[in-house]
């Protein structure tokens, strides 16, 4: 029996649930609505130059903690568990989701469900380390543990996001977090989708985020039918091949010529559907060998085929 190396030992969550994961729909929605839900028409630009992310990065911190301040501080519900004026990991969050917005560490999932995770496991864990009599000595140990459990668990679920640990030791390490309980972890998660939202306003005035809400992976890669399963050369994806001569791109064409085959990024296609646009790619090359032999002029229009869906 073989070892396993360090290299081998791996896991990614994402392999076994993308796969249930719808592809975005953010381009069937009004642009003016998508657009500030991070989705862009044309191919992605490069971002503005460090002194506007300055000035927006300010005015995102500034307005995402004060929303959030006056929210949880104006509620007669919320403030009867007597929180924080500010819990101070929403602080770290800010510089993620506000100024460095094209990091994988500060995109939604990760911004909601690193925190959401830590919470969660540092509230339990704290709550196991009260059971003993001693616990206010042990405070820093609890703390300890809340912040390294919760580091491994964003690693299994690939929802890293720094600020989460600070999350984990304030539920075990501040007295009036700890005495809030379970009450901390919706705290948290309406904090953080309200500094999801501040962002969404403020980072696609002249920026763009998220740069994704779930993976940068394509979704449709985890298909078990989808056509990027199958060999390279065969079938592309995605709207490159669209700017051929005398052809005009649209969202949903597919492109079969004699070399190859190009499908819409919304598509996700059987392996059938897959055998059925090879077999007209193969008849189209056939023909245009045919036609080379009689009528050259001919063999162009045999060249090329645009098959648009019915919708």
């Amino acid at each position: 029996m073989k070892i396993p190396t360090a290299e081998d030992l791996n896991f990614d969550i994402d392999n076994y649930i993308n796969r249930y994961i719808p592809p975005s729909q953010l381009y069937r929605l009004p642009y003016p609505i998508s657009r500030f839900l991070g989705y862009r028409r044309s191919s992605e630009r490069r971002d503005v130059g460090n002194v506007l992310v300055c000035i927006w990065s300010f005015i995102g911190a500034f307005c995402g903690l004060a929303v959030i301040a006056g929210v949880f501080n104006s509620s007669l519900l919320i403030q009867q568990d007597h929180p924080p004026v500010l819990i101070a990991s929403f602080g770290a969050s800010a510089i993620l989701e506000y100024n460095a917005i094209r990091a994988s560490l500060g995109q939604p999932r990760n911004s909601i469900l690193g925190h959401v995770i830590s919470a969660t496991l540092g509230v339990g864990i704290t709550k196991l380390f009260k059971l003993r009599s001693d616990f206010e000595s042990i405070r820093w140990i609890a703390g300890a543990v809340s912040c390294g459990v919760a580091s491994s668990v964003m690693v299994m679920t690939n929802t890293i996001h720094p600020p989460g640990g600070a999350t984990a030791v304030l539920a075990a390490t501040q007295s009036n977090v700890t005495d809030m309980g379970w009450h901390f972890v919706p705290l948290i998660l309406l904090g953080s989708t309200l500094m999801l939202l501040v962002g969404l306003i403020i980072n696609n005035i002249q920026r763009k985020f998220p740069v994704y809400w779930w993976t940068p992976d394509d979704i449709r890669r985890e298909k078990d039918d989808d056509v990027e399963k199958l060999p390279k050369g065969i079938i592309t994806t995605g709207g490159k091949q669209l700017d051929a001569p005398g052809l005009s791109s649209g969202l949903y064409k597919l492109i079969v010529t004699a070399d190859y085959v190009t499908v819409p990024d919304q598509f996700s296609l059987s392996i059938k559907e897959v055998e059925m646009l090879e077999g007209l790619k193969d008849r189209i090359r056939e023909q245009r060998s045919s036609e080379l032999h009689r009528r050259p002029s001919a063999a162009l229009s045999a060249e090329r085929m645009t098959v648009t869906p019915k919708s």
